[in-house]
């Protein structure tokens, strides 16, 4: 694992590209933008490397405008810069896993900002949801709540791979195409029974 403050080189000039399958990188509202700090980051696998290292980025600030601009440059772990050790930790194995780590207060603020902009199902059809099978609505609420693959497979007693199955059942049944989009109808159904 490698840390890298972009934007702070050291005295002997910019710091090498580290060799490493999770690399922390410290965000602050003062640096360049996302953009410009992820096309500076090693993303891509050398010659003796088969994957490229994933990031967990680790952020002062949370603005939508720059976690969404970091999430649409390739970074799927965020931790804020104050929570506990156990949730950096948790973000490093998530990443190196292969997996997303949003924390429930990030996850929040995206929710918030990308929601008035999504389309949804106008009142008076027939709900997505109702096409989901009882075991996808299970699984469904477990997306909803945030959890990974393996959470719900442990919740649920099922395999890794027939979860995997159910999302992708899912995401198509809903007409979104990622997880986010999934909690964020789950959000809106939830305001809308309300």
């Amino acid at each position: 694992m490698s840390v890298i403050s972009p934007g702070r080189p050291g005295p002997e000039g910019p710091e090498p590209r580290p060799q490493a399958d999770v690399l922390l990188v410290e965000d602050d509202p003062s640096l360049p933008p996302p953009e410009v700090i992820a096309a500076a980051l090693p993303w891509q696998a050398s010659e003796t490397r088969q994957r490229r290292a994933g990031v967990v980025l680790v952020t002062q600030e949370p603005t939508v405008e720059r976690i969404v601009a970091y999430l649409r440059s390739g970074v799927r772990a965020f931790v804020c810069h104050d929570a506990p050790l156990d949730d950096l930790v948790d973000a490093v194995h998530s990443i190196a896993r292969g997996e997303v780590f949003l924390p429930h207060g990030i996850a929040v603020r995206i929710i918030d900002g990308i929601l008035p902009h999504l389309p949804f199902f106008t009142p008076g059809t027939a709900s997505p949801l109702d096409r989901l099978t009882t075991r996808e609505r299970e699984v469904y609420s477990h997306l909803a709540a945030g959890r990974s693959n393996a959470e719900i497979a442990r919740e649920c007693y099922l395999s890794e791979k027939t979860v995997k199955f159910h999302v992708s059942n899912i995401l198509r049944k809903l007409g979104v195409k990622n997880r986010l989009q999934a909690v964020a109808h789950a959000h809106q159904a939830a305001e809308k029974a309300a």
